[in-house]
């Protein structure tokens, strides 16, 4: 594992689009512990501005809960995909690999969580958040894909049906993501 200074480094290259890295990130077994501190990351990024603007008493279940259930979200969706590029398109994928590129990607999801302190101190209107959000997640959509026909040389089509369906299942099944959509 590496320390959060090289772990940040990496997703910044990682959202720049950066095919190097891909490459380099998906050779490297131990970086699905990366990834997996991405998204606890990215969740606390959630919740932290909304415990901080709402008036609740119950900040640790509803903190914990929140992580639970977006870690189980995402590793709910890597399961989904793994399972339609490996049956729908014979590809074969590792899940490890496969939880790397997730991972990274789910760290764009703490950038709503900017949005939400943004809204607390300038008043945003409902539309420009609710856009900034589709923004978010149009930019998920294309590191992801991107990453996917990189990094497992993947076509066009079945890297965007895989990415559609990560983020389907991703916000289906977690409600903090929920909260936002």
């Amino acid at each position: 594992m590496n320390s959060l200074k090289d772990i940040w480094s990496q997703f910044q290259k990682f959202i720049r689009l950066d095919k190097s890295l891909y490459i380099k990130i998906s050779d490297d077994r131990y970086e699905s512990g990366n990834a997996l501190i991405i998204v606890v990351l990215s969740l606390l990024f959630i919740y932290i501005p909304l415990v901080i603007t709402s008036p609740t008493t119950n900040f640790v279940d509803i903190v914990f809960y929140g992580i639970v259930d977006g870690i189980f979200a995402w590793l709910f969706a890597n399961l989904g995909i793994w399972f339609l590029i490996t049956r729908a398109f014979n590809q074969q994928i590792e899940l490890s690999t496969l939880l790397i590129f997730t991972g990274y990607t789910h760290g764009l999801i703490g950038f709503i969580g900017l949005i939400v302190i943004g809204n607390k101190y300038f008043s945003i209107t409902s539309n420009i958040l609710q856009l900034s959000v589709l923004v978010i997640f149009g930019w998920m959509y294309f590191v992801l894909s991107n990453s996917l026909k990189t990094a497992f040389v993947l076509e066009n089509r079945i890297a965007s049906v895989t990415s559609v369906t990560f983020l389907f299942i991703l916000i289906w099944f977690s409600d903090p993501i929920r909260i936002f959509v």
